[in-house]
């Protein structure tokens, strides 16, 4: 059973606030494995910088999504995230992907994520993670996307 945690990071040093992100993450979470790392341009706010983006996958903690969406939040605010623009620049994005194969819709808090499945920097480098079959098993991933991403070298 894995949490899958999206990190995403258009400002400043993107791939020191992606791997600070990864390094906070583990010290709260049990490390599975880490997808490489991709990068895009923008969706929904178009002005703004391309993102570096990449997938995290961790054991289920022993705690609850709300808990752990509120962790995400504090991390986000520790490394010095301000959300001035709504889909705005952000020097790191943390998403809860998934809780496992739950379902879960409250005013706080959707999982699977929202919009997910549409979004290439999501959905390429969930797929090399090792939990990505098991949701293979119980969710349709569509492949062809209205935007692009690409692994860095």
């Amino acid at each position: 059973m894995s949490l899958f945690i999206a990190t995403g990071s258009n400002l400043d040093d993107r791939l020191l606030y992606l791997n600070k992100a990864k390094e906070m993450l583990s010290l709260e979470f049990s490390f599975i494995a880490e997808s490489r790392v991709y990068e895009s341009p923008a969706v929904d706010y178009l002005n703004q910088p391309d993102f570096y983006n990449q997938v995290l996958e961790f054991q289920i903690p022993n705690k609850n999504p709300e808990y752990v969406m509120k962790k995400l939040l504090e991390i986000e605010k520790d490394l010095g995230r301000n959300r001035t623009i709504p889909k705005g620049p952000r020097v790191i994005d943390l998403d809860i992907l998934f809780w496992d194969e739950l379902t879960i819709n409250t005013d706080a808090l959707q999982i699977p994520h929202p919009r997910l499945f549409e979004r290439s920097f999501v959905v390429l480098p969930l797929s090399e993670l090792p939990g990505f079959k098991k949701l293979q098993a119980k969710f349709e991933f569509n492949f062809t996307f209205d935007n692009t991403a690409s692994p860095i070298s």
